[in-house]
């Protein structure tokens, strides 16, 4: 069994960050209620950065993404977040430039579709 690897932005001001960070886990949930495996590095390393590691931001841009593509090379996909600031984010572009350098598919997703009367095949078909 395999799993989407979840791209979204992250930097930001600390509510950003928080609401980033929420947004991410919700669609991992939601997207876990309809049967699709999800793994989000930012639900994942959110409360790593933010509350323990004190990481750098140029420690984020390395060590951080650096483990994230691990798991992105491991994935069967990806989903980029269509929220605010995907289109300007530093992690996004480089995940999606890596997905292009693998071939590794890239979807978008607007996480409103989720609540929304489409099945996942019409919500990930872009």
């Amino acid at each position: 069994m395999s799993y989407y690897y979840i791209s979204n932005p992250y930097n930001g001001s600390d509510s950003q960050k928080e609401m980033r960070a929420k947004i991410a886990a919700q669609v991992c949930g939601k997207l876990l209620k309809r049967g699709v495996h999800a793994w989000s590095p930012i639900v994942h390393n959110h409360a790593m950065m933010s509350d323990y590691g004190g990481f750098t931001l140029d420690e984020r841009r390395t060590l951080i993404l650096d483990f994230d593509f691990s798991l992105l090379l491991a994935s069967k996909g990806m989903i980029v977040l269509k929220i605010d600031g995907w289109q300007e984010s530093y992690g996004v572009s480089k995940e999606v430039e890596l997905c292009k350098e693998k071939s590794i598919s890239v979807q978008y997703l607007n996480p409103l579709d989720l609540d929304s009367g489409k099945s996942i095949e019409e919500i990930l078909h872009n």
